[in-house]
């Protein structure tokens, strides 16, 4: 279901949006605003509920503590689209793709997907391999 228009405020000169995920307002960097929208086209375009989608939580990968942006679990409760998130001006790289990959070692999802909100690009991992999509599956396949 598509979600309202984010909601934005300014305090103290600082521009805050709220996180329908996080229940909470949180400081509107360039980052976060590719998080936002891309948490309203899982929900609008793709049709991903809001409960099955998860940003900025801690893993460890490789003894280290990271933190991924966008997590979407399927009906039973499985990861299954790990996205990595980039600022408009951070152009994707093989670093970006890299990092993802690396996050994948923990998370061992099937949809990978990078995006700097011009530029998206998602794979399929069958095989061990990455598989480039044209777009994420609809929910019900994940």
């Amino acid at each position: 279901m598509p979600l309202p228009a984010p909601s934005i405020k300014t305090e103290n000169g600082i521009r805050y949006i709220q996180c329908p995920v996080r229940k909470k307002w949180v400081v509107l960097t360039p980052e976060e605003k590719v998080r936002q929208f891309t948490i309203h086209q899982l929900c609008g375009a793709y049709a991903y509920p809001l409960k099955y989608i998860s940003v900025e939580k801690t893993l460890k990968v490789n003894e280290l503590s990271k933190r991924y942006d966008v997590v979407v679990y399927n009906r039973q409760l499985q990861p299954s689209v790990l996205i990595e998130c980039k600022a408009e001006h951070v152009p994707l790289s093989d670093k970006t793709l890299q990092q993802i990959a690396t996050y994948n070692i923990t998370m061992q999802v099937t949809y990978l997907m990078v995006t700097n909100g011009k530029n998206s690009y998602c794979f399929e991992i069958k095989d061990n391999a990455p598989h480039p999509l044209e777009m994420l599956p609809e929910f019900e396949r994940l």
